[in-house]
């Protein structure tokens, strides 16, 4: 019986390792009378058969067949943007080790909304807006950014940032010789965007962030630098 069952699940092994191997391969089918079909090859024997991006199946003699080649599936519905009009909305936590003048260990989360225009893949320059709550003072950054694309195929599209602005203090104070200031502000850091329909796509990223404060208090002001690791998820369109 033991014998049976190893033997049973050896054959159930072999056929999973088939049907993974038996996969569709994405194809671009050229037919004799100029049209190009791309799909799912389904089978190639003894007609040619294959499954559009919408589900669709066609059947084709292999007489009416000029040339199949083997290709990368793309999404139809993807639209890669290479000039115009592109929003950001991101947030995440801003995680480093710093500590206030009060000693207390701050913890930070950060949320930016930007807009701009995209010049080309490369190039693209936007008027962010957000706010970084961290735990002893809360900021409100209006920063200049600057992004670009890695490339321009596939549905995962790397890109960089960079940003640098003022950071207003928001902070609200109920002690009357303590007065909070802002100051400069600037990230920089590495993305990737993920595209799902048109050029929407959601947007991971991760860099570094540097914001300036200042604390006034009995006269004296004292500068504080807080450093920190950016973590941003969001969407795009």
């Amino acid at each position: 019986m033991r014998l049976f069952s190893t033997f049973l699940m050896f054959e159930l092994a072999i056929v999973t390792l088939r049907a993974f191997g038996q996969e569709a391969k994405h194809v671009s089918m050229h037919l004799k009378n100029g049209s190009v079909i791309r799909g799912q090859l389904l089978e190639a024997n003894p007609v040619y058969r294959l499954e559009t991006y919408d589900k669709s199946v066609w059947v084709f003699q292999k007489e009416h067949v000029d040339t199949l080649f083997t290709e990368k599936r793309v999404n139809p519905n993807i639209q890669y943007k290479k000039k115009g009009f592109v929003h950001y909305t991101e947030l995440g936590p801003l995680a480093m080790s710093n500590r206030a003048s009060n000693g207390v260990t701050t913890s930070a989360f950060s949320f930016q909304t930007t807009n701009g225009y995209k010049f080309n893949q490369w190039v693209y320059t936007g008027l962010g807006i957000g706010g970084d709550l961290y735990a002893v003072q809360t900021f409100v950054p209006v920063v200049l950014s600057v992004r670009g694309d890695f490339s321009s195929k596939g549905s995962k599209i790397p890109f960089y940032f960079l940003e640098g602005g003022y950071g207003f203090n928001a902070t609200s104070n109920d002690v009357d010789n303590v007065r909070f200031g802002g100051g400069a502000t600037f990230s920089a850091g590495l993305g990737l965007k993920l595209l799902f329909n048109d050029n929407t796509g959601f947007v991971i990223g991760a860099g570094y962030r540097f914001q300036r404060s200042s604390v006034a208090q009995l006269g004296l002001e004292e500068l504080e630098d807080f450093n920190r690791l950016t973590l941003r998820a969001g969407f795009s369109f």
